[in-house]
């Protein structure tokens, strides 16, 4: 039970970083913390405190549940992991062309 809660928050934490564009990298500077901590966290290797939960969930404009919410719909998750930075921004650019656009 405990893996597969870390194993969320970190797939929750990848899915969130990458639709805002940012590599782990990018991330980690805005949080204060090094690369390998957000590495660690995306992999469900380590939890992270609950004062860098609430850091990320400011530098990522989310809710805390956020990171411990679950999705039936693996599938989409599951594209979404697979995506590129690359793709992931152009998605993000064409979303808010759209939203421009209503």
């Amino acid at each position: 039970m405990c893996n597969d809660i870390k194993k969320q928050i970190g797939q929750n934490l990848r899915n969130i970083r990458k639709i805002r564009g940012l590599k782990q990298n990018e991330l980690a500077e805005l949080a204060g913390v090094e690369d390998k901590t957000i590495s660690r966290i995306e992999v469900g290797g380590n939890y992270p405190s609950m004062a860098l939960l609430v850091k990320l969930a400011q530098v990522l404009d989310c809710e805390l549940t956020d990171f411990v919410k679950t999705n039936d719909n693996d599938s989409i998750k599951s594209v979404l992991n697979e995506l590129s930075d690359e793709e992931i921004i152009a998605i993000k650019k064409f979303l808010k062309l759209i939203n421009d656009k209503l």
